[in-house]
C-alpha cells in the first residue's frame, strides 16, 4: 500500500507503507501526536494527530466484489484545567479488492492526519473510532506539551519516529512509525525533529540517549553538525539498537548544543526535547524463556536438520536468532507485526499438555502429537475390545485421514497404531 499523508512539517511528504505498529495496550487503534511551530510570530502551534486503524480492527462488507469498512473518528482536546478546546468528528471510508487484504493478513490500515492550532499548553487529547458496521468502539488517549516556539528560543519541535527517510534536495520522503512501540529492533529506526532558532547562521547538532527509568542506557550517539542558515533547520539520525534490547519504556532524550568544527560545546544546553519509546516483550518470549525446550518442541514442524542447525548457536543469543528466523520463514503474513503459525503451533503445544498428559508432557504423547500436527478431530470415537484388556479411541481429521489409539495399561496412555503420513509436519492454515 502506497499513500501519500500530508506532513506535520511543511516541505515534508509521509510517503511509503504504514503498517501498524500494535500498542502494548491496545493493539486495534495507533495514535501518535506531533507539535511544530506555525510561524515566526504566532504562539500557537501546528498540532498533528496520527489516527491510525488497522484492517483487522474494522469490519468490512462485501458490496459488488468490493469489500468496504466505514468508521467514524471523534478527537476532544482539552488544557490542563479540563477545558474542551477542540472537538471534531469525521468519517473514513476504506476499500479493498481482496478479502485476505481487508481482513488484515497483509498488514495494511487506515490512517488520517487531522490538523489543529493550539495555543502553548499542556494537552490530553482523546480519540475514539467507531465502526458503522460492528458497532465496536476503540479510543487512546495522548498528552502533550506544547512551548511557545516564538520566545522560548532555541526550541526542539516534537520528535517523529520514522521507519524510513529520503532526502530530495531540502525535502524529506518519510515514513513514519505511529505510537511509541518499536516491535522489530533489526528494521531501521530514525527520530525527526525541527530546530528553531532566535538568530542565524548557527552551527548546532544534538547529543542523544535512549535511557531507562533506572538510568540504565539502551543505546546514545551524537546528531549532525549542520550550520543552520534561517530560523528554522530540519534534522535526523539514526537510532540504533541492540540486537535483543531488553524490553521496557525507555526515554528518547535529545540535547542540542553549539559546534565549532567537529566539536560540540556541552558547557550550555540551548533545548532539550524528549519522548518515549517502548520495546515490548518478544513475540517468542514466553516461549523462548526456556529455549531449549522450545527447540526441542520443534519437532513437529521442523526437520532434524532445522533443530540442530538452531541448537548449534554458539551463544544463547544465537540460538535465539536462529529460533526466531526459522519461525519468521513460515510466518504467513511477514509484513505484520503478528506471526500466526508461531502462535497456533505452541497454543497447540500448551492445548495438548493440558489435554492428553499421560506419563509424560501431553505434547510428547502419540495423542498430543497428532493434536498438534493435525489439530482437533472432526470426530473422535471410544469403544474397548471384546476381551476388555484394552481401550480404543479413533479420530477421524478433517481432511479424512484416520487415526487409532490403544490403551492397554487402564491409565489413559493411548498409543497410537496407525502409522503417521510420510513427512507429516505441522502447516499453519486460516
Amino acid at each position: 500500500m502506497k499513500h501519500l499523508l500530508r506532513s506535520f512539517l511543511a516541505g515534508i511528504a509521509l510517503a511509503g507503507t504504514v503498517h501498524a505498529q500494535p500498542q502494548l495496550q491496545n493493539t486495534a487503534l495507533l495514535v501518535d501526536v506531533a507539535s511544530t511551530r506555525v510561524s515566526m510570530i504566532d504562539p500557537r502551534a501546528r498540532v498533528d494527530v496520527f489516527v491510525v486503524v488497522p484492517y483487522e480492527s474494522i469490519q468490512f462488507t462485501e458490496y459488488d466484489q468490493i469489500y468496504a469498512a466505514k468508521y467514524d473518528v471523534r478527537i476532544a482536546i482539552r488544557d490542563s484545567a479540563g477545558r474542551r478546546s477542540v472537538d471534531t468528528a469525521y468519517t473514513r471510508t476504506a476499500t479493498e479488492k481482496d478479502y485476505a487484504t481487508a481482513q488484515g493478513g497483509t498488514g495494511n490500515v487506515d490512517h488520517s492526519v487531522p490538523r489543529f492550532r493550539l495555543n502553548p499548553g499542556t494537552y490530553k487529547i482523546e480519540v475514539n473510532v467507531r465502526d458503522q458496521f460492528s458497532r465496536k468502539e476503540l479510543s487512546q488517549t495522548r498528552t502533550i506539551t506544547i512551548p511557545d516556539y516564538t520566545t522560548s528560543l532555541p526550541a526542539i519541535s516534537s520528535i517523529l519516529l520514522l521507519t524510513d527517510i529520503e532526502q530530495r534536495g531540502e525535502r524529506y520522503s518519510i515514513t513514519p512509525l505511529i505510537g511509541d512501540v518499536v516491535w522489530n529492533s533489526d528494521a531501521s529506526l530514525f527520530a525527526f525533529y525541527e530546530i528553531y532558532l532566535e538568530d542565524s547562521p548557527e552551527t548546532v547538532a544534538v547529543q542523544w540517549k535512549l535511557a531507562a527509568k533506572d538510568g540504565r542506557v539502551l543505546s546514545s550517539g551524537t546528531g549532525p553538525i549542520q550550520t543552520i542558515t534561517g530560523r528554522t533547520g530540519r534534522q535526523f539520525f539514526k537510532i540504533s539498537l541492540p540486537k535483543h534490547p531488553m524490553p521496557g519504556t525507555y526515554t528518547l532524550g535529545v540535547s542540542l548544543y553549539e559546534a565549532t568544527g567537529k566539536k560540540l560545546d556541552t558547557t550550555a544546553v540551548l533545548a532539550k526535547q524528549q519522548r518515549t519509546l517502548t520495546i515490548p516483550p518478544s513475540a517468542f518470549g514466553s516461549v523462548v524463556s526456556d529455549l531449549s525446550k522450545a527447540i526441542r518442541q520443534l519437532r513437529y514442524v521442523a526437520t532434524q536438520s532445522d533443530m540442530d542447525y538452531i541448537q548449534e548457536g554458539t551463544t544463547e543469543n544465537d540460538k535465539q536468532t536462529r529460533f526466531e528466523e526459522f519461525w519468521k520463514k513460515l510466518d504467513p503474513t511477514s509484513n505484520t507485526t503478528r506471526n500466526e503459525a508461531f502462535e497456533d503451533y505452541y497454543a497447540r503445544i500448551e492445548k495438548a499438555n493440558s489435554l492428553y498428559k499421560s506419563y509424560t508432557d501431553g505434547w510428547l504423547t502419540d495423542m498430543g502429537m497428532v493434536f498438534i500436527i493435525y489439530g482437533e478431530p472432526a470426530q473422535a470415537e471410544r469403544y474397548g475390545s471384546s476381551t476388555g484388556t484394552s481401550r480404543y479411541i479413533r479420530w477421524t481429521m478433517a481432511n479424512g485421514i484416520q487415526f487409532n489409539f490403544e490403551d492397554t495399561s487402564g491409565f489413559g496412555d493411548f498409543r497410537l497404531r496407525t502409522p503417521l503420513p510420510a513427512g507429516a509436519k505441522y502447516q499453519y492454515r486460516r
